[in-house]
């Protein structure tokens, strides 16, 4: 964990004691949420799958629309949704009619596996009040 107090009272401008600061709470919260999801045995990318097929409007997207949403590229992705599959976090199903065309769908296993990770990680590491926390997004939302 970095020390704040020192980059506080360093001698640097307010915008890079700003940037330095936003960077290591990054870095603290980064690190928060991958202890806590070993308990599900499961990586911060495969959350962000199972929470995309969650509040997805549709039941099952094609591995290339979730591809798209995914900071990864093909192959890492590819193995990852195996890698769910086997957890039996997803279904994979490919089109009758084009078999290139792969469908992904969350398993009931899978909802519930996101859910129990999201009420674990979500804000309980932000030691901040209601107030804060409004004020902490309005300035998020500038950068």
């Amino acid at each position: 964990m970095a020390n704040k107090q020192k980059v506080y009272e360093a001698n640097f401008s307010l915008r890079d004691k700003a940037a330095v600061l936003v960077g290591c709470t990054a870095q603290e919260i980064s690190n928060f949420v991958e202890r806590e999801l070993k308990a599900f045995s499961i990586s911060r990318e495969q959350l962000g799958v199972l929470h995309y097929l969650d509040t997805a409007t549709t039941d099952k997207m094609t591995v290339n629309d979730l591809r798209k949403t995914l900071i990864d590229d093909s192959p890492n992705v590819s193995r990852m949704l195996n890698k769910m599959v086997d957890k039996g976090l997803v279904c994979k199903e490919r089109q009758a009619d084009d078999q290139r065309v792969v469908y992904i769908s969350l398993t009931e296993k899978g909802r519930r596996l996101h859910h129990q990770a999201d009420q674990r990680i979500t804000g309980h590491n932000l030691k901040l009040s209601e107030n804060d926390c409004k004020t902490l997004i309005e300035l998020l939302m500038k950068m």
